[in-house]
């Protein structure tokens, strides 16, 4: 997500940024259907952040998908290097 708007910030309506990533250091995460996903440092991905109207703008992690949840891996946003944003809708914060 670029810096607009601050984490902490409310959003004024749902939002999302979908963005090319690379996985700047291993991280192992598993799904809520417990299956294991270990990301290697270089790979590059597709990822996603999204929120809701009034909730608390949150970028501390991105996500694999926002299809279907339980099949979703995590992973913290201090082991992701956005390479380009292929897609937002920014929260425009009420803030």
């Amino acid at each position: 997500m670029s810096d607009r708007e601050a984490p902490g910030d409310i959003a004024a309506h749902d939002w999302f940024v979908r963005a090319r990533v690379r996985i700047r250091e291993e991280h192992h995460a598993n799904s809520l259907e417990w299956t294991l996903r270990v990301f290697r440092s270089g790979e590059e991905l597709e990822m996603m952040q999204w929120g809701w109207a009034g909730q608390e703008i949150d970028t501390d992690a991105w996500w694999t998908t926002n299809q279907y949840i339980p099949a979703a891996h995590v992973v913290p946003a201090n082991k992701v290097e956005v390479m380009e944003i292929l897609e937002e809708r920014r929260p425009a914060s009420d803030v």
